[in-house]
This record gives structure tokens, sequence and C-alpha cells, in this order.
């Protein structure tokens, strides 16, 4: 496919309906571009040429994090990073993540029409794996945290059991550099994430911008309770050690926990349900649960994972089931940097575009990278709140506005 030239902002629509087309969904309904395979790295290539296109300086790192560079006139100053990712999860829609690529493209290209020379530089990224085909996410961006070691990639596998190491492999990279990946964080200034919300806020509240101060960050649970599989219609009821019984019991004492969370802003979820042997007339003698606990405050996340895990040792020891439980993906919630946030916030006075402070429940690429570097991140409208589905729709109005809001604030912040 040869890219599409980006002229003026309206251009980035066509992008959408371009990169739609780097798709293994089977029903072609939405979207599946998952990290590391054939249509995710051709559509690297797409976005390649696009970055080309705006005038910008392409690598590709050794984990295939995509960078598009805009030299600033200061080049020895430290660096804007900006972008998102391209990877989709399963049967997804058009917009999450892309918006930040495409958008951070399209919002260079306004800043060079209007005559702007950033005395920064800007670098947009594509990075890689922030949708979780290997269980856990944001994989890219802990690359170039140094938080992703070699060990890491043996011992983490898709649902069809291919490693990350070998995926790597696959798309023509080798996993024994991604140590190579890591980034300097002494050369970047700070990030700053264009995102759909994923959320209803706006759209109730009728605000097309949301200026993030917060983000919520998941404590990931593999819960396995293991009980004796045998005959549904031979086993009386009284005699049976039944481990799905036992999970939907979690499965609500997880809901109760949540609900009653005393600082508002905890949800958790049970998003994987796995049962063995999976026979109509046998009784499960085996059931994985994935568990994603997330909040904004550290304490009351771990008072929900506490709790829900005591939980789990009483069901398990009153039930007679074998209890084991083991961390996916323990992350610590980040607040926003101040500069990004005054930046953001001075970009829609200048626009005159009502905004609104928020919380992003979902986590993002930002998250890990606020480790290292100031971060922030601005969102505009999901329609209806949806998200990871066909559904998935921000209109090209709210996305005009926030590919300027972005503009705006990396011409702010790369003074």
């Amino acid at each position: 496919m040869t890219p599409l030239t980006p002229g003026s902002t309206s251009s980035i629509h066509d992008q959408f309906e371009e990169l739609a087309a780097f798709n293994s969904d089977p029903d072609g309904g939405g979207i599946t571009r998952e990290v590391f395979t054939p249509e995710y790295m051709e559509a690297v290539d797409y976005v390649s040429g696009l970055m080309r296109a705006a005038g910008l300086d392409v690598r590709l790192d050794e984990f295939a994090n995509l960078f598009g560079r805009l030299e600033g006139t200061d080049p020895d100053a430290p660096h804007v990073l900006t972008g998102s990712h391209i990877d989709t999860t399963l049967n997804a829609g058009r917009y999450d993540g892309v918006l930040g690529v495409l958008g951070a493209i399209a919002a260079v290209r306004e800043l060079a029409a209007g005559g702007v020379r950033p005395r920064r530089s800007i670098e947009v990224v594509a990075f890689a794996g922030e949708e979780p085909r290997f269980v856990a996410g944001c994989l890219g961006s802990r690359a170039l945290t140094g938080s992703l070691a070699r060990a890491d990639l043996d011992g983490l596998h898709d649902r069809d059991g291919v490693s990350l190491a070998s995926a790597l492999l696959d798309a023509g990279l080798d996993p024994d550099r991604v140590g190579s990946a890591r980034l300097d964080p002494r050369t970047i200034h700070c990030f700053v994430e264009l995102h759909i919300e994923q959320g209803g806020v706006l759209e109730r509240r009728g605000v097309p911008i949301g200026v993030v101060t917060h983000i919520a960050a998941p404590h990931d649970l593999l819960v396995t309770l293991r009980g004796e599989a045998s005959h549904a219609g031979a086993t009386p009821m009284t005699l049976r050690r039944d481990a799905l019984s036992g999970a939907a019991e979690a499965a609500l004492e997880l809901e109760r926990l949540a609900l009653a969370s005393p600082g508002g802003t905890a949800v958790a979820t049970i998003g994987v349900l796995r049962a063995r042997p999976g026979a109509i007339n046998v009784i499960p003698g085996e059931v994985e649960l994935e568990v994603d606990i997330r909040d904004r405050e550290i304490g009351t996340r771990t008072a929900l994972v506490d709790g829900f895990t005591q939980a789990l040792e009483a069901i398990a020891a009153r039930r007679g089931l074998e209890l084991e439980i083991t961390t996916i993906t323990r992350d610590e919630p980040a607040a926003c940097s101040e500069i990004v946030v005054d930046a953001a916030r001075r970009a829609c006075e200048e626009l005159g575009v009502k905004h609104i402070e928020m919380v992003s429940g979902a986590y993002h690429d930002a998250m890990v990278m606020g480790v290292d570097v100031p971060m922030g991140m601005v969102f505009v409208p999901s329609v209806g709140g949806i998200s990871h589905s066909p559904l998935e729709f921000t209109a090209p109005e709210d996305l005009d506005r926030g590919v300027a809001v972005l503009a705006g604030t990396l011409a702010g912040l790369t003074r």
C-alpha cells in the first residue's frame, strides 16, 4: 500500500481508513492488529511513510518502537516525546492508540505550516505492544524505560503459546538486543500522549477536551482454583469440589469489595475465565481467572488486592479447593507532570476550547514513561464511552480539536 501523503489536518481522517486496512480480523467488522504480526509490521511501514512525508527523520529501534524526529533549533536540548501505539486488541476499533500517533504527526505538520520552529526537537513515537497480546501490556515503553529484560521475553506467551522472544524473531528482530532500546531519560524533556478517552465522562459533561492529571494502574492476577473433576450426574452435590462454583463466589466477592472500596475510584474485573475440562457432563476440576484490579491510589488498591486474596483463601478452604495466585503485572499509579498539564491547559485557553481535568481509568504508555520522565495526556471524547470494539467512534471535529490542542501543547513545551 502506498502511504497517504498528509496535507492538511483533515487528511488524518483518510489515514485512519488506510491504517484500518492492515487487519487480520476474521470477519472484517473490527480491527485485529496485534504486535509483531505481519499486518502489524506492514502498518509500521505505512506509518513510517507518513512520518517521512511529514519531514521527520525515521528510525526503528530493537523492539520495533518507531520514531520520527523533527530537529529543533537547539538539537542538544532534551527533546519532547509524543505518540501512542498502533497495535490493537482483538476485534477492536480504529482510534484507540492510533489517534496518538497519527495525531502527533498531524500536530507536527500543523506547527510547521504555522511557521513554528521549535527550540526543542520533537519525536513522534509509535510504541510497540501497548495491548496485552503477551498478557502484559505497554511492552514497548517498558523496553524504553529498561523494565523489560531479556529473560522476560521467554516467559511471556500469547494465547497460542507463542513466546515474545519467538514473535520478535518472526518479525525479523533480535530478542537479545532488547536492552539496546533503553532510552536515556536525561535526553527527554517530557512526554505527552493524545488519546481517546475510552469512557463517557467527556460526552456526558459536554466537554470536548480532558486534561489528564492522574493515571490509574493495574495490579493483575492469575488465580487458579483446583478441585476435582467428576461425573456431573453421578456425584452428589454434597461430595463435590467444584472449582467453577468457587470461582463464581470469588467473582461476586471481588465485585463487592470494589464497590465498598473507600476511595470510590477502584475498579475490578475478571476478564478471562478458563474452566477445565470443559465438558457439559463433567464438574470443572480447575478454573483459571485473569483478574484486573485498578485504582488511582496505591493504598486503596493494595487494600482491595489484599481483601480479595483473603476472600479467595477463605473460599478455597471452605470448598476444599487448592489455590494458587500469581501476579501478572503490578504497576504504580502515576501523577501527570505539572509542566505538561499546564501546557495543555494553556493550549486549550489559547484556542478557546473548554476542558476539564480528569483521571484516566485506563492505563497507557504514558504511565510507564512517567517512571522516568515528566508526562501527561490529552483526551478527546469517545461516543457512548465505547472502546476496544468495532463500535468505537470519535467524531471528526473532536479528532481535529485534539490535534490542535496537542499542537498547542507541543508548542508550549518546546520553547
